[in-house]
């Protein structure tokens, strides 16, 4: 079969809606397709004798990695009709997207698979995971010990702190998206107003150092309900006192659905470990751009130094072969090279590198590292003390 692989317009909305749909189960009517080329999304399709029948969406992101902001194509609304599934379709939709996404500088793409082992040929790994209903008893939260400073609910001046606190804490992990651009519209109105509870932390001199948005649903009795959309602070008190207070609502709301990611802080101050979670979303990274990608974030200069490696099955043409990554001062470059590379990553192998999420010899154990290992631990000295986290599910 031969396939049209062009940019999906206005004229593809009720396609596009009949398709997803379908690859999605819910109603037509209940979601209908968005503009596929609305700001800070470019959708591809393939179509077969003029029917819509793949399609593949970019919407344009930045995460936050090692400190910095990196541009992410963050890739989703993938879905292939069923006569059309197993034909290798994704492959030149992905080939285009990806290719595209690079030349306007995004090194790096992410998306939430229903099946990972599809991605996988395109150099995607799992590092993350967003557990968007975690479910714990609330009177665990009531147990924890409250700490220094206040509560207050959220006013409409406040939202820049909330953002401002979101960055804050963002900027430590890696992989949160920033919550602006072109993909983050809404108003600072908009954002209070999305919630029926937002409840600040403020520590001792009266700075927000913490928020929690949340909803209340189920009534007050045996099925009532504490959702805790947001829950991010920037100190142990912070945590405490947010943590207690939401607490106090066990005797009319027994459950509390949290969304959040594994290794969240607030699992060291429970007195015990009652969460289990009930939907969560894995969250895959692929390094379209090597040089963009290791060179999107400075280094200690204690680690000055010169490491070569390689790359094999990259997804995009002309990003395989051997590099010299060089700290000089903490600045960064990544050069192609002629020299023998030290040890040869995988695409796969390359993004769980990136993401810091497992040491060299993991890798090696994965079958996603090979070669010499006399330069694995600087590749752990170089990427290693951040844990993923992400809050959005796109």
């Amino acid at each position: 079969m031969t396939y049209d692989i062009r940019l999906a317009t206005t004229d593809d909305v009720d396609a596009l809606a009949r398709l997803s749909s379908e690859s999605f189960g819910y109603p037509v009517s209940d979601h209908p397709h968005p503009d596929p080329q609305a700001t800070g999304r470019t959708t591809y399709v393939a179509a077969h004798q003029g029917q819509i029948v793949a399609c593949v969406v970019h919407r344009r992101y930045e995460s936050w990695f090692w400190g910095t902001r990196v541009p992410t194509a963050g890739i989703a609304g993938v879905k292939v009709a069923t006569e059309h599934r197993g034909k290798g379709l994704l492959t030149p939709l992905f080939e285009r997207c990806l290719s595209d996404a690079a030349s306007e500088g995004r090194p790096v793409s992410t998306l939430y698979p229903t099946a990972p082992g599809i991605y996988r040929r395109f150099g995607y790994e799992l590092f993350a995971s967003y557990d968007h209903e975690t479910v714990l008893p609330t009177a665990a939260l009531a147990q924890v010990r409250p700490g220094a400073g206040s509560l207050r609910r959220a006013e409409l001046a406040d939202v820049p702190q909330i953002r401002r606190v979101y960055d804050e804490w963002a900027r430590a992990y890696n992989g949160p998206l920033t919550r602006d651009g072109a993909s983050f519209p809404a108003t600072d109105s908009e954002l209070l107003e999305a919630f029926s509870g937002a409840t600040l932390a403020l520590d001792e001199a009266g700075g927000v150092v913490g928020y929690a948005l949340w909803e209340r649903t189920g009534g007050y009795g045996a099925d009532g309900v504490l959702d805790v959309r947001d829950l991010v602070t920037l100190t142990a008190d912070a945590t405490r006192l947010l943590a207690h207070a939401l607490g106090s609502s066990a005797g009319v709301a027994p459950t509390t659905v949290l969304s959040t990611s594994p290794s969240d802080l607030l699992d060291l101050l429970l007195p015990s470990s009652p969460r289990t979670v009930r939907r969560a979303y894995p969250y895959m990274l692929a390094v379209l751009d090597v040089a963009g990608a290791l060179t999107s974030r400075g280094f200690a200069e204690i680690l000055d130094g010169t490491t070569t490696f390689a790359v094999e099955g990259l997804p995009l043409s002309g990003q395989d072969g051997t590099y010299a990554l060089t700290v000089d001062g903490g600045r960064t470059s990544v050069e192609r090279t002629e020299a023998a590379p030290a040890a040869t990553f995988t695409a796969r192998g390359l993004a769980l590198r990136f993401a810091g999420t497992h040491s060299n010899l993991e890798l090696r154990r994965a079958g996603l590292l090979t070669g010499p290992t006399g330069d694995d631990a600087r590749w752990d000295a170089l990427f290693s003390g951040r844990t993923p986290q992400v809050r959005d599910y796109f």
